[in-house]
């Protein structure tokens, strides 16, 4: 027996709450999409869904996990949503035509955990210009399965809003 799953994915930039770009690359690099991100600089990333997220990892590394409330006098909806601090320091600068494979885990209550890869391009943390052109990202969202029996997720579809 199977379920399906809704995920969305948030990232905006921490000062000043600026959007992230994203360039559609077709079949040139490992993924379809590429995420433009400023080395050294702080994301907000964040997780909605159904399911209580208990861990977020980034590059095997674990963010601490706020829950974040619905605004007052908004409804709510059925999912939960929590945030977490994402910095990029440590990602080299891509060099024009290179790309970075970003892993992304979500661990839910339940054992339910899914992967995923953001494909990524880093640039300085002062620029702004190729760092901006593209589609402004307001949210990913990964339609998935859960199969009875396994803690993995499959991922049937990922779009780029």
């Amino acid at each position: 027996m199977s379920s399906q799953l809704k995920v969305l994915l948030f990232l905006r930039q921490k000062e000043g709450g600026g959007g992230v770009c994203y360039k559609h690359d077709g079949e040139r690099f490992d993924h379809p999409h590429t995420l433009k991100l400023n080395q050294d600089t702080d994301y907000i990333i964040t997780v909605q869904s159904p399911l209580l997220l208990r861990d977020l990892m980034i590059q095997g590394e674990k963010y601490e996990l706020k829950e974040v409330r619905p605004e007052t006098g908004k409804k709510s909806d059925d999912n939960l949503r929590f945030s977490a601090v994402f910095n990029t320091s440590g990602f080299a600068v891509e060099k024009r035509n290179n790309r970075k494979n970003v892993t992304v885990v979500l661990m839910f209550d339940g054992e339910v955990t899914l992967t995923t890869l953001l494909q990524c391009k880093f640039y300085p943390q002062s620029e702004t210009d190729h760092s901006r052109w593209g589609n402004a990202l307001s949210w990913i969202e990964y339609d998935c399965r859960l199969t009875e029996g396994q803690s993995g997720v499959l991922i049937n579809k990922e779009l780029f809003h």
